[in-house]
């Protein structure tokens, strides 16, 4: 495997699993993860074809991929609060 895919694995797994125990949501953490992982890959691709140098670690486009974590969680978490 890869050390890109290594390093937005964890940011995908992690991001989720850290706001769930500060906050207590996102409640569905697999929801949270799929969709955290979803936009690590497109941050990665988006990051790629836009040559973007900012937060790179190795060939992990790490910091839009943080983003993308981070609005992916937060997106799940307020579409539960609307059930």
């Amino acid at each position: 495997m890869p050390p890109a895919v290594v390093v937005l694995a964890l940011v995908a797994v992690g991001v989720p699993a850290g706001v769930h125990a500060a906050w207590g949501r996102p409640r569905g953490l697999v929801a949270a993860v799929v969709a955290s992982a979803a936009a690590c890959a497109a941050a990665q691709a988006a990051g790629e074809l836009a040559g973007s140098r900012a937060g790179v670690l190795g060939d992990a486009q790490l910091g839009l991929a943080l983003v993308g974590a981070l609005l992916a969680t937060m997106v799940v978490a307020a579409l539960e609060r609307r059930r």
